[in-house]
């Protein structure tokens, strides 16, 4: 059983939290979330135990006895400092992507991870949707032949964020999806966009 804490329970993190609350071999043990009036519709949603830490301080979790692992599901802005003190303090850590904003941070994530012996891993879920599972089933049996580029197109507006743009939130999953079939990273990427929502 891999006792967890989930951070960020808004429109992601509560998906993460629900499915977190029904996997087998998972124990929730705290949620963290800057609103208490959230945290509390939690707790009457989900029907929480009492033994799960409901906090808005995230340093409360720093000394949970048992705790293993982190999920991170806060505006992306947040990830840098709260990953670095996750594994400082010897928690596994997913994170809902984008792992930061800043290359640079992230290779010192990645490589305090490394240092540290810990897994730090990034939410990208459509790796694992079963239609990505099998094209990449179907590339790697030879079924399409040499592959010369990849195609992705973003049509749908929506859900818009604060945070992070559509390279950041969309376009990631295609350039991940890519790499995951290929088992490589792009030579050479061209994107064109436009700006849809007026200020």
């Amino acid at each position: 059983m891999i006792k967890i804490a989930v951070i960020g329970v808004g429109r992601w993190g509560v998906h993460l939290l629900r499915n977190f609350l029904e996997h087998p071999d998972v124990s929730v043990a705290a949620v963290v979330d800057p609103n208490p009036e959230r945290l509390a519709a939690l707790k009457q949603q989900f029907n929480l135990d009492e033994s799960v830490l409901l906090t808005t301080q995230w340093h409360e979790i720093e000394q949970l006895p048992g705790l293993q692992a982190v999920v991170i599901a806060t505006p992306a802005i947040a990830h840098y400092s709260l990953i670095a003190d996750a594994l400082r303090w010897g928690y596994h850590v997913l994170a809902e992507k984008p792992l930061t904003l800043n290359p640079i941070e992230c290779q010192e994530l990645c490589q305090l991870a490394e240092q540290l012996n810990l897994i730090l891993m990034v939410d990208h879920t459509y790796l694992f949707h079963p239609v990505v599972e099998r094209g990449q089933t179907v590339i790697q049996a030879g079924k399409l032949g040499d592959l010369r580029y990849g195609y992705a197109s973003r049509t749908h507006l929506g859900p818009v964020r604060q945070d992070v743009d559509a390279l950041w939130d969309l376009a990631i999953h295609d350039i991940a999806i890519f790499n995951n079939w290929l088992g490589q990273t792009p030579v050479k990427v061209q994107a064109t966009g436009t700006v849809w929502l007026q200020g």
